[in-house]
C-alpha cells in the first residue's frame, strides 16, 4: 500500500513538473514571438521611414534642379523600399531631368510593361523618344497618353498632351497632321479668349491662317478688347495680304493703346499700302493713276539699282529691255480701258520690286518695300489682288 501510494506521488510530481515545463517552454516562445515581432515590424517601420526621407529629399532636389541628387537619392529610397512604384517613377522622372536619355528611357518602358495605358509614363516616352530623334516613335507615344488613363481631370490633360504633340509635329514641319491635333483640341475647350489666340497662334505656323482668323475673330466675339487677340489678329491679315482687315483690327488696338509703336508702325503700312495697290475692284481712273504711281516708284528704284550690280545678267538684260519698251511708256490714255496693258504695267512694276530686292546691295524700303510685299501677295495669289 505504501509502495504504490508513493509511486502514485512521484508520478503525479513528473506530472506537474513536466506540465510546468511545458507551459514554461510555451511562455518563452510565446514572449521570444512578440519580441521578434516586434522588433521586425519596428525594423519593417525603421525602412519605411528611411525610405520616405530619402524620398523627400529626393523631390526638394529636382524641385532644386539637382537631379544628379535626386537620382542617389530615389535609389536609396528604393534600397529601403524595393518595388514602390512612387519611387521608382520619381528615379525614372530623376534620370530624364538629368537627361541620362537612354537610363530614363529603359526605365520608363520597364514601368510602362506594367500599365501600358498609364498616360503619364507614355508621355514621358515621347519626349524621350523626342530627344532621340525617333519622331514616328515620339508621334505613338504622344498618341498613346492621349488616349490613356490620367488621374484628376483627363480631359483638360489630354488637351495639354494632344498641344503638345502639336507643337511637336509644327518643329518637325508635319504641318497637316499639326493642323488636325489642333482643331481636335481646340473642339473639345471650352470658351476662353487666351486660349482661342494661341490656337490662332499655332494653327498660323501650321500654314493655317484662315483657321488662325477664325479663332482669333472668336477670342473677339467673347472679348471685342482683347489687345492681343486684335494685334495678332491684325498681323495675320498684314502677313498675308489682306490690308483692308489688317488696317481695321489694328486701328482699334491702337485706340485702346496708342502707346503701341509696333501696332502703329503696322497700321501705317497697311494704310500705304491700300493708297499703292490698284485693286482690280477700284474705278478705272483711280486704278489707271495707281499703276502711274506704282510705275514711277519702281523706275526710281530700278535706276537707282542698275548703278550698283551688273546689267550683264540675264534676268536684269530682260528687265531693262522692258523699262525701255511700252510696258514702261503706256500712257494714261492709252491704259484707259485696257486691262492687259494694264496687267503688262503692272507686272513690270512687280518684277522690278522682285529682282531688285534680289541684287540690289541696297534693301528696299518705304514705298519699295511695301511693293514688294505686293508683288510677293499678288503672285501667291496668281496675279490678282
Amino acid at each position: 500500500m505504501v509502495t504504490n501510494s508513493n509511486k502514485l506521488t512521484t508520478k503525479r510530481q513528473l506530472i506537474v513538473r513536466d506540465s510546468i515545463t511545458f507551459f514554461s517552454l510555451t511562455a518563452i516562445t510565446v514572449v521570444l514571438f512578440v519580441v521578434t515581432l516586434f522588433l521586425f515590424r519596428s525594423f519593417q517601420e525603421h525602412r519605411a521611414d528611411l525610405a520616405k526621407r530619402w524620398s523627400d529629399r529626393g523631390m526638394a532636389a529636382l524641385l532644386a534642379n539637382k537631379p544628379d541628387q535626386a537620382i542617389t537619392c530615389y535609389r536609396t529610397a528604393l534600397s529601403y523600399a524595393p518595388g514602390r512604384r512612387s519611387y521608382e517613377l520619381m528615379l525614372a522622372e530623376a534620370l530624364a531631368q538629368a537627361n541620362r536619355v537612354e537610363e530614363a528611357y529603359n526605365y520608363f518602358i520597364g514601368l510602362r510593361e506594367e500599365r501600358p495605358g498609364e498616360g503619364s509614363i507614355n508621355l514621358q516616352l515621347a519626349r524621350l523618344a523626342a530627344k532621340k530623334h525617333n519622331v514616328q516613335g515620339a508621334i505613338n507615344f504622344y498618341r498613346a497618353s492621349i488616349y490613356g488613363d490620367w488621374e484628376g481631370d483627363g480631359a483638360k490633360r489630354r488637351r495639354e498632351v494632344r498641344l503638345e504633340l502639336a507643337r511637336y509635329l509644327i518643329e518637325k514641319k508635319e504641318l497637316g497632321p499639326a493642323k488636325t491635333e489642333l482643331l481636335v483640341a481646340a473642339g473639345n475647350a471650352p470658351d476662353d479668349p487666351e486660349f482661342d489666340v494661341m490656337i490662332g497662334n499655332l494653327l498660323e505656323q501650321a500654314a493655317a491662317p484662315s483657321e488662325a482668323m477664325i479663332f482669333f475673330q472668336k477670342a473677339l466675339a467673347l472679348q471685342p478688347d482683347n489687345q492681343t487677340a486684335l494685334t495678332e489678329a491684325g498681323g495675320l491679315a498684314y502677313r498675308h495680304g489682306d490690308y483692308t482687315t489688317a488696317a481695321t483690327l489694328l486701328a482699334r488696338a491702337i485706340r485702346q493703346h496708342p502707346e503701341d509703336e509696333e501696332n502703329a508702325a503696322l497700321l501705317t503700312k497697311a494704310r500705304r499700302i491700300l493708297q499703292l495697290i490698284p485693286s482690280e475692284t477700284l474705278p478705272e481712273k483711280e486704278r489707271v493713276a495707281r499703276i502711274l504711281a506704282d510705275r514711277a516708284i519702281a523706275k526710281a528704284r530700278w535706276d537707282t539699282c542698275t548703278t550698283q550690280v551688273d546689267r550683264s545678267q540675264d534676268l536684269l538684260q530682260s528687265l531693262a529691255a522692258r523699262w525701255l519698251g511700252p510696258d514702261a511708256t503706256t500712257s494714261r490714255a492709252a491704259l484707259l480701258n485696257d486691262s492687259d496693258k494694264q496687267k503688262a504695267a503692272l507686272q513690270l512694276i512687280y518684277d522690278t520690286e522682285i529682282e531688285t530686292s534680289r541684287h540690289c546691295a541696297a534693301v528696299p524700303t518705304g514705298d519699295d518695300a511695301l511693293l514688294l510685299l505686293l508683288a510677293e501677295s499678288s503672285t501667291a495669289k496668281g496675279g490678282r489682288h
